[in-house]
Parts: C-alpha cells; sequence; structure tokens
C-alpha cells in the first residue's frame, strides 16, 4: 500500500528518523502529530486520518479500497478498532473486530474481507472478493476458510461466488441468480467474443465501465460486437456504470421486465 500518508512513531524511527528529527517535522509543519504515537504528512489519506484520531484502523470497505479492490460506492467512515480497544469516541460507523488491532494504520486485507462479511450485505461481500480473487491478491483457498468461520452469511456468500471482472458485473449476476434466472459470467460465444453474462440461452448483458465507455475505439468494436450477436438471434443490453450504481431500481424494474418477456430464452440461429 502507497500514498496513505500515516506512519506511527515506530515507523518512523524504523526509516531512520531520529526522536529530534520528528520533533523537528512537526514543528516546521512537515507532518502532522494526529493522536499520540501517530503522524500524517501532507496529501494523507482522511479516511485512515480519521480512523488513527478515532482509535482504530481503517478497515472494512475502505481498507479493502487501500489495498487495490474494488469496492461498491459507499459513505461514512469505516474504521474498525481491535479486540481489547476502545475507540476515542462513539460513532456509529465504527465497529469492533475480534483480533488484536495491528500495529499499521490499515487492516490486512483478509480481516478487512471478513469484516465486510460480517457488516455488509451479501451483494457487497460476493463483490469484494470476487475483486480479490480476480487480482489474484488471496487464493481460493483463504476465502473458503474465511466464508467457514462465518456458517450463515458464509453459506450465503458462497451461494453467488463466481468469476467477474467488474463490481458492475457482479451486481447484475446476482440479481438474477436470486430469482433463479441461469445466467452465465465470461462466456465465449463463436462470432462475438467473450461478453460479461449470458442470460439464459438468448440475451446477453455487458456492462461498460466509465472508462470503458469513454474509449472511442471500444466503443465501435462494441457496437460491431452487439450487431453479430443480433444477426446469431441474442439481444443485447448494454449496462453503464450509472444504470447500475446511481440508477438501480430502475435497472432492475427493466431486467426483470426482460425477462418476464422471456428475452432470454429465445432460440438462437445456427
Amino acid at each position: 500500500m502507497h500514498g496513505i500518508g500515516v506512519r506511527s512513531y515506530s515507523e518512523l524511527r524504523g526509516e531512520g528518523a531520529s526522536r529530534r528529527d520528528i520533533e523537528h517535522a512537526v514543528a516546521s509543519g512537515a507532518v502532522s502529530r494526529i493522536a499520540r504515537g501517530w503522524y500524517a504528512f501532507p496529501g494523507a489519506h482522511p479516511e485512515v486520518v480519521k480512523a488513527i484520531q478515532h482509535g482504530a484502523r481503517a478497515g472494512c470497505l475502505a481498507g479493502c479500497q487501500l489495498h487495490g479492490l474494488w469496492v461498491p460506492p459507499y459513505t461514512g467512515l469505516h474504521a474498525v478498532y481491535g479486540a481489547g480497544c476502545a475507540p476515542s469516541l462513539r460513532d456509529p460507523d465504527l465497529h469492533s473486530y475480534r483480533a488484536p488491532q495491528p500495529r499499521v494504520p490499515v487492516w490486512p486485507l483478509l480481516d478487512c474481507l471478513e469484516q465486510v462479511v460480517q457488516r455488509h450485505s451479501t451483494e457487497t461481500a460476493v463483490i469484494v472478493l470476487e475483486s480479490a480473487l480476480n487480482l489474484r491478491v488471496v487464493s481460493d483457498e483463504e476465502v473458503s476458510l474465511l466464508l467457514h468461520r462465518h456458517v450463515v452469511r458464509g453459506a450465503l456468500v458462497r451461494r453467488h461466488l463466481s468469476s467477474a471482472e467488474s463490481g458492475s458485473e457482479t451486481r447484475v449476476r446476482v440479481f438474477l441468480q436470486r430469482r433463479n434466472v441461469p445466467v452465465r459470467p465470461q462466456v465465449e460465444i463463436d462470432g462475438v467474443g467473450r461478453v460479461d453474462l449470458l442470460v439464459g440461452r438468448s440475451l446477453i448483458i455487458e456492462c461498460d465501465s466509465l472508462a470503458h465507455h469513454s474509449a472511442k475505439d471500444r466503443y465501435e468494436l462494441d457496437r460491431f460486437r452487439d450487431l453479430n450477436a443480433r444477426d446469431l438471434g441474442f439481444d443485447t443490453a448494454r449496462l453503464s456504470y450509472r444504470q447500475v450504481w446511481q440508477q438501480w431500481g430502475w435497472t432492475r424494474a427493466v431486467l426483470g421486465r426482460q425477462i418476464r418477456l422471456g428475452r432470454h430464452s429465445r432460440p438462437i440461429f445456427s
């Protein structure tokens, strides 16, 4: 993890700074003392600073994001304090965790993932776990052990866990799975290529990221693929980031109507 801009006194000493060096840096404004034994450099990550000031560590969704995972949009402070610790103030965004509090400002990744499984919806847990698996920063065995510790929640998450290349794709797939609609991720179709989701036999769903949608050459290729797919008998629904994350209620209603109309069960041309 780089760029969070927060160091403990012991970390600074370990990096070669003397006590006088640290005091001089604080006096000159080069660093700020944010809590006893903790210092922030200019541009320090605000969530990490707040977590330390509250006597906790950045974790849960914030921690997953700091570890490089894609996480759904969230609000509030995702700070977690460890066993035997008490926060400096009562805040509904602070919560406890079974493990000892780490000496670093952000909880380890596996702890952050477990905190998400404990505190968030099944959908959110599936999204961050699939992001971690896709980036290969955790193994299948590590995820299996994590879910095994939470029998009920773990079973719900495991039921929907698959492969995905984006959180948007995961959200749409879980929505369909919960309605017992057959859906497969990352399917290769002759004449079309690999698609994000194949629903039933004949409905393709593509989930565009912001960067993906803005690339002009990619835009042209996608329209070429869509036309080929239609020629083969497929319908294609191309969803934007905004439709999945900011207009989700409307998008769910539209997808539900498409399923009721049987757009996913039409015969495919040979």
